[in-house]
């Protein structure tokens, strides 16, 4: 009997074991890709050179859901990215191109979460090498653009060129398209403001954006604009991208600045990592009115 009851039980232990299937492993994996086309750890870049890192990123059985990038210069952190994503299949393969500060040491940290929120990261160290790399800048003195209602204009403005195109034209240049302006009022305020295809609110004012497949995404400033921080007369004085690179705070930007009035400059940085400011030369407060700026961003 005693044998019998024994082997009852070693019969239900090896079908419960049979039934219980092994927890998978969830942690999500960051390599930073190194050679002559990327930064690496340990090298000396000089003020206002170009930063590169190429940064392959696998979910670890779950779908990428973040992507986070941090500068520490010299003990001081700076959040340079936090993307929201989710890539379900195949990960992430990208390059990121940042500028290199004034710090005698920046240590650059990249962290990843996946759909289970477990998280993976990766860093390196950029020493400050000798002499300045601050690059040129081209400079855009007078675009014209319209706002929602204004057709007698064009909307979409590419701000590494200047060029700007209306909604008949716009086709086949979605891609280079950086930037377009609303009026509206936002409790009670009257707000020019600036946007971007991959800002969900523009939607409201240029429908045709989600019919689009690429959808830049430029990040502006606000509380540069909003407090003021760059004058018009700084801005006419920019002869290389310094000021254009060291006016952007990273931690106040937004797809949509507001309040963009005449006389205001904002600090932006396009999809493709290129600093530039935005002189606002004339904002009408209409949503049939025009917006004229001036522009000045990294070659």
């Amino acid at each position: 009997m005693a044998k019998r009851i024994q082997s009852i039980a070693l019969l239900i232990i090896i079908a419960f074991t049979g039934c219980v299937e092994d927890n998978p492993e969830t942690t999500p994996l960051i390599l930073l890709k190194s050679g002559g086309l990327f930064t690496n750890d340990g090298s000396a870049v000089a003020p206002g050179g170009t930063l590169r890192f190429g940064l392959s990123v696998s979910g670890g059985g779950g779908a990428i859901t973040n992507l986070v990038v941090r500068r520490i210069s010299d003990g001081v952190a700076v959040t340079e990215a936090d993307k929201g994503m989710y890539i379900s299949y195949g990960g992430l393969d990208t390059t990121l191109t940042y500028t290199r500060g004034y710090g005698q040491i920046e240590r650059w940290v990249f962290s990843v979460m996946n759909s289970y929120r477990d998280t993976a990261s990766a860093s390196l160290t950029v020493l400050k090498g000798a002499g300045s790399a601050w690059g040129e800048i081209s400079y855009y003195p007078s675009v014209r653009l319209g706002l929602q209602d204004n057709q007698a204009l064009p909307h979409f403005v590419d701000l590494h060129s200047g060029a700007s195109w209306d909604a008949a034209g716009v086709t086949g240049h979605e891609p280079e398209v950086d930037m377009a302006a609303f009026w509206y009022l936002t409790s009670g305020t009257s707000s020019p403001t600036l946007t971007c295809p991959a800002y969900s609110s523009a939607l409201t004012y240029y429908p045709l954006f989600g019919t689009w497949s690429v959808k830049n995404q430029t990040m502006y400033d606000y509380y540069t604009s909003d407090n003021n921080l760059v004058t018009p007369a700084q801005f006419d004085l920019a002869t290389n991208d310094s000021l254009l690179v060291n006016a952007f705070r990273p931690g106040s930007v937004s797809g949509q600045s507001k309040f963009a009035y005449t006389g205001k400059v904002v600090p932006f940085r396009t999809a493709d990592g290129k600093y530039g400011l935005i002189r606002v030369i004339r904002a009408d407060e209409a949503p049939s009115g025009e917006m004229e700026i001036a522009v000045k961003i990294q070659k």
